[in-house]
């Protein structure tokens, strides 16, 4: 029978700039679990070669020598211990290329949670060795379906034959960073699912996906998702990759989930990793818009569409469209108020903009003046960014005041009890914001003054008809009707 290896990850990049000052590598850590051997850790260690020091060999070459010391104790207890030395590739002229050198161990663990520690060493160097601790966890049950974490992969092929980085027939090279930068066209993945067959039973159907999501609010992203049906088995392996060449610069994690055939969620794993991508705009992620209900619109409905959604487009968003529409082209519109929606309502995004279209026509109908339309207008773009106030009051005819209204909303975002005031000092219907409680808009001391404009050349501070006017003012703003 074909054994197989149980992979669980406990993946730790310890991004290391310097070792004992100079020295400059990469190490990540893996425990595994094989049903017939047992557990045991597997570790990566990947060297900058131009940061080692190399020294003359008797075979009148260059090389470095890096000493590494592997502990492992619970309590006060060292259940394990490895200390060995790590040779550079030999080199003939001390002034070549350096290239970097990698190192892989396989030591056999016990489960249970162990306090790891990691020494590292230029041995032709005088500084200091480079230490470091990890909390370190091994834990295989059987009795429910787990996963592996996630192995990110530097270089694959076909084995011709077993070695110490062959897994499931392949030599793999791990990649020891979660930095991917510009000229990384793919990110590739390896994993394993195990206990199925005992949990689901043998040879029945279930799904594993796997995606990248956004680390900031857990968002999938909709161009890179995936899915392969299985059969459960002892172990089922999963080695995949997505193109990043598209995706922009960000933090996000790869994510893993097995489902059944119902499906009901059974495990999840992710792994973190960061992306730089200058050239690509998170604004333009998704590419499937020409399938979309943008499809058939025109160049004049998009340009009308683009800025009818500006109030509520966040500040990238507002700047990103307008060079759009300066630079008039019809398919970057296109793709961009395609992009607009799906980050809005990623299953139906046509269906948010036929709603949304449907309160823009709305305002138009209740805000529109002769030289502008209603989402243009102050009052619009108040309606179309929070909704319709609970209370509106307009106020046509005050003496001595332009006209105005109060809005008041009950609850807005994380705030609650917020107001605005809208006065129309041209009388041409376009009502301006004159003061809001609400952040972000003009908070004005002195609104009463200014809505008061309307006043004598000469005033009696005795007037009771100004001071009357004071207190319905005041009374209007605190207790909205």
């Amino acid at each position: 029978m074909k054994k197989h290896i149980i992979f669980i990850f406990l993946i730790v990049f310890i991004s290391i700039n310097t070792f004992g000052g100079n020295l400059k590598a990469y190490f990540t850590y893996c425990t595994f679990n094989s049903p017939d051997n047992g557990s045991y850790i597997e570790t990566y260690l990947s060297v900058v070669g131009g940061s080692a020091v190399y020294i003359k060999t008797e075979n009148n070459t260059f090389q470095s020598k890096i000493e590494i010391t592997l502990i492992f104790k619970q309590g006060e207890e060292i259940k394990k211990y490895k200390k060995y030395n790590l040779l550079s590739p030999e080199i003939t002229d001390s002034l070549a290329m350096r290239d970097n050198f990698m190192d892989q161990q396989r030591i056999s663990l016990e489960e249970g949670k162990y306090e790891f520690e990691i020494s590292i060493k230029d041995l032709n160097s005088n500084d200091v060795p480079f230490k470091s601790t990890q909390i370190l966890t091994v834990d295989y049950p059987n009795n429910k379906i787990n996963i592996s974490d996630i192995e990110l992969i530097e270089t694959l092929k076909k084995s011709t034959e077993k070695s110490i980085i062959t897994k499931s027939g392949y030599d793999i090279i791990p990649y020891t960073s979660d930095f991917f930068p510009e000229n990384f066209e793919k990110i590739a993945f390896y994993s394993e699912i195990y206990n199925t067959n005992k949990i689901l039973g043998d040879n029945e159907d279930f799904l594993i996906s796997y995606y990248i999501e956004t680390f900031e609010n857990t968002k999938p992203l909709r161009n890179y998702k995936s899915f392969t049906r299985e059969k459960t088995k002892a172990v089922n392996i999963l080695l995949k990759s997505f193109s990043i060449d598209q995706l922009p610069s960000g933090n996000y994690n790869l994510v893993i989930e097995a489902r059944n055939k119902i499906n009901e969620l059974l495990v999840k794993k992710k792994i973190f990793f960061q992306r730089s991508n200058p050239k690509a705009t998170p604004l333009l992620i998704h590419d499937d818009y020409l399938n979309s209900f943008v499809a058939s619109m025109h160049k004049d409905e998009l340009e009308e569409y683009i800025q009818s959604i500006e109030p509520i487009s966040s500040n990238i968003e507002i700047d990103f469209a307008q060079n759009q529409l300066n630079g008039k082209d019809e398919e970057l519109m296109r793709q961009y108020f395609y992009n607009f929606w799906v980050t809005r309502n990623e299953d139906s995004p046509g269906i948010a903009w036929h709603n949304y279209k449907k309160e823009v026509n709305s305002v138009n109908k209740l805000f529109s003046t002769q030289i502008r339309k209603g989402y243009t207008t102050d009052r619009g773009r108040v309606f179309l960014k929070y909704g319709q106030p609970n209370t509106r009051t307009p106020y046509p005819m005050e003496p001595l005041s332009y006209p105005y209204e109060i809005w008041h909303y009950y609850k807005i975002e994380n705030f609650s009890n917020k107001k605005f005031v809208f006065y129309d000092p041209q009388g041409t219907n376009d009502f301006q914001v004159l003061h809001s409680d609400m952040p972000g808009f003009i908070n004005n001391p002195q609104w009463r003054i200014h809505l008061k404009i309307r006043k004598p050349t000469h005033i009696d501070p005795d007037d009771v008809e100004i001071d009357n006017t004071n207190q319905q003012i005041n009374d209007n703003f605190n207790n909205p009707r």
